[in-house]
């Protein structure tokens, strides 16, 4: 059996967080998807650690798992803005889990308690498994968004905290701005 993936992807710091920041637009719309079609959304996601499918995802498929990506985007970022998620979201989100869950593989090792997808289970489970990994982290207080755009991620600083996704993304394009405004106010 292999246990949930954890591996972190550079910045976002989980695979979870990873599948939540494939928008590409620099705002807070999340209008504009990173990846052209699902067998890219795949890709994607391989990278970030995940299994990718046998087949290829079906509309039914793939419009599931954008469902799980904005509801989870909607509950972390209300949780990283110190707000209660909304009840709806919250609901999408038990449910997704217990209908994982139900079954999901269990495996008691030395490592603790391992879970992982049932073999006839796909994309979709193994998204939502990570999920619980996040949420059951002890690094999950870490959670923030970045202030520019939509994307979240878990702060691993030490100091006052990050404020972007990454210093190429958004941080650099902040601090440009600032300093053409101390400039013109000058």
């Amino acid at each position: 059996m292999t246990k949930t993936v954890t591996r972190p992807e550079p910045g976002a710091g989980h695979p979870f967080l990873a599948f939540l920041n494939t928008v590409a637009d620099d705002g807070k719309t999340r209008r504009v998807n990173a990846f052209q079609d699902s067998a890219a959304l795949v890709r994607l996601l391989e990278a970030a650690g995940f299994q990718a499918p046998a087949h290829s995802l079906s509309d039914d498929q793939f419009q599931r798992i954008m469902s799980l990506r904005e509801t989870g985007y909607a509950v972390f970022s209300a949780i990283a803005a110190d707000r209660a998620p909304g009840r709806e979201e919250a609901l999408a989100m038990t449910s997704a889990l217990k209908s994982v869950y139900q079954d999901a593989e269990f495996e008691i090792g030395a490592t603790g308690l391992l879970t992982a997808p049932s073999p006839i289970f796909g994309l979709y489970e193994q998204l939502v498994l990570s999920m619980d990994d996040l949420l059951r982290s002890d690094r999950f207080g870490r959670l923030r968004e970045c202030r520019r755009c939509t994307h979240m991620f878990l702060d691993q600083g030490r100091g006052v905290g990050r404020r972007w996704c990454s210093m190429a993304r958004c941080g650099n394009r902040a601090k440009a701005e600032s300093f053409r405004a101390r400039k013109r106010a000058a």
